[in-house]
């Protein structure tokens, strides 16, 4: 096989306080997926309740060569960086990036939402703060029924690293912020698909995505959660889709990981964090 092209692969982590999941095997996991990674580079989007909760993990993941990244203050309904007004937005990312930075030693530079909410307003503050990417789009995601945060704008979103409009976060412009896709052919490229699939057909999906990136000279974005491969310890309110996921967490984990290995050992692909791969960009 004749490689021409070297594809970044991003895989990101969104680590947040999961409530209805045992607190104590959400720490825990943090530590094993760094042992379990074998120096794959990492991007973990933290809010900032869970980088207070879970400080020590997180730091030994910034010295074993990943990055923390931000996924806002709490990630509550309230916490919805679509909906918010400028003074809003301009607030909650500014509480959010000060407490983090405290408790990790290192300010974030990149950002998603949570349930991926986004808008030209965060993305004003975004700039304003000294971000330099958000992770928060998905183009051509078409899941709209089964996704918290979802846009009809997803659709018409350029694919791949751009920089956006001041005046849409789905449009190209000449804001100072690139904003990054979650990887997506009509369905997004996360675990709860694998959870669904299989193995073998997220390896095909990443195929997909491989060819499309070489062609665009594009990336791969996977997202999982930390919180996916620990206890439950009381029933929530789960999206119904989410019903229908692998309920055996310890084989969710190596799946993952094989899943990972698959991807990041691929002739051509070279696995980087989100701000490695910006580097590039400019």
């Amino acid at each position: 096989m004749i490689i021409t092209k070297t594809v970044p692969l991003l895989v990101t982590v969104d680590v947040e306080v999961a409530s209805d999941h045992d607190l104590d095997e959400q720490a825990q996991i943090l530590d094993q997926l760094r042992c379990s990674l074998n120096n794959l580079p990492i991007t973990w989007f933290c809010t900032a309740v869970a980088a207070e909760q879970f400080s020590a993990p997180l730091r030994r993941l910034i010295l074993a060569g990943h990055e923390i990244g931000c996924h806002g203050v709490d990630h509550s309904p309230e916490d919805d960086y679509r909906r918010m007004s400028p003074e809003g937005a301009e607030a909650a990312l500014g509480e959010a990036t000060h407490r983090i930075a405290r408790v990790v030693g290192l300010r974030p530079r990149c950002f998603r939402g949570p349930r991926m909410t986004t808008s030209r307003y965060t993305q004003a503050a975004l700039v304003t703060h000294g971000y330099h990417a958000d992770f928060s789009v998905c183009a051509q995601r078409a899941d709209f029924f089964i996704s918290g945060g979802a846009e009809l704008f997803w659709l018409f979103a350029p694919r791949g690293a751009y920089h956006p409009s001041k005046n849409s976060p789905f449009q190209r412009g000449e804001l100072p912020l690139f904003v990054v896709n979650l990887s997506s052919l009509g369905v997004p490229f996360l675990s709860g698909v694998l959870y669904l699939g299989g193995l073998r057909l997220m390896q095909a999906f990443f195929l997909a995505l491989l060819a499309e990136a070489r062609r665009r000279r594009g990336a791969i974005v996977y997202l999982f959660h930390s919180y996916e491969f620990t206890s439950l310890t009381h029933l929530g309110r789960q999206p119904w889709h989410q019903r229908l996921y692998l309920s055996d967490r310890p084989r969710r984990y190596e799946m993952n990981l094989a899943l990972l290995n698959y991807m990041s050992t691929y002739p051509g692909v070279q696995p980087m964090t989100a701000s490695t791969f910006l580097k590039q960009q400019r």
